[in-house]
């Protein structure tokens, strides 16, 4: 079905632009979303319209492409009146989230890696997971290996060729000053794996989840 855009026709009958104007009205709503509440399909449309008082005019969810000019990725301006905008923008391979306001451009949604690595040594750094150049974020690692919930957590930021990681001090229990794992930085950093390798803590496989925005 097809958007008549001019319409009502001059030129026609009343009888004639009725079915031109009924034509419009199913158009503007399945377009704009007439799905009832619960509608989950590839097709459902991310607006409430005609459907009931309480949702008519409000969004169900947003699908959006990444935003890009000229086929490149880049952010988007904010319109005259407005106070920012939310979109959409390609990082590192990844479409995510992104606000811009009069203060700048800030990742909304941090994109996450996970997985679990075995640390055996106490002396050799061990990669993790390679992180993207230019990103900032955090790292957390647990596991029950060692008798009991163990956990290490740390922030890191990359350049263009190394990220360095700092870990916050904290005991893996109540009565220990042991500290886990250590992580890379300053000469222990030379590629954008982040490293860590065991402290006081017995050889054991930890889970990791770590988080990062793009600068």
């Amino acid at each position: 079905m097809a958007w008549s855009s001019t319409a009502p026709l001059g030129s026609v009958s009343v009888k004639a632009n009725r079915s031109i104007l009924g034509d419009n009205t199913s158009y503007i709503e399945t377009t704009m979303g007439n799905s009832v509440v619960g509608t989950n399909t590839n097709t459902t449309r991310d607006h409430f319209w005609n459907v009931g008082s309480n949702e008519d005019g409000r969004h169900r969810f947003i699908n959006s492409p990444a935003f890009t000019v000229g086929g490149l990725p880049t952010d988007p301006v904010i319109g005259s009146g407005m106070d920012g905008v939310l979109y959409l923008k390609t990082t590192n391979s990844r479409a995510e989230w992104f606000h811009r306001n009069s203060s700048g451009i800030y990742q909304a949604v941090p994109s996450f890696l996970s997985g679990s690595i075995a640390v055996p040594s106490t002396s050799t750094y061990n990669n993790i997971i390679a992180v993207p150049a230019n990103v900032y974020g955090q790292v957390a690692m647990y596991t029950t290996a060692l008798g009991k919930f163990s956990g290490v957590t740390a922030h890191f930021r990359s350049n263009g060729t190394i990220v360095e990681t700092w870990g916050l001090t904290q005991s893996d229990d109540s009565t220990s000053a042991n500290v886990p794992l250590k992580f890379a930085s300053g000469s222990d950093a030379t590629t954008l794996f982040i490293k860590v390798r065991r402290s006081d803590a017995s050889s054991a496989t930890w889970n990791y989840r770590i988080t990062y925005r793009a600068f």
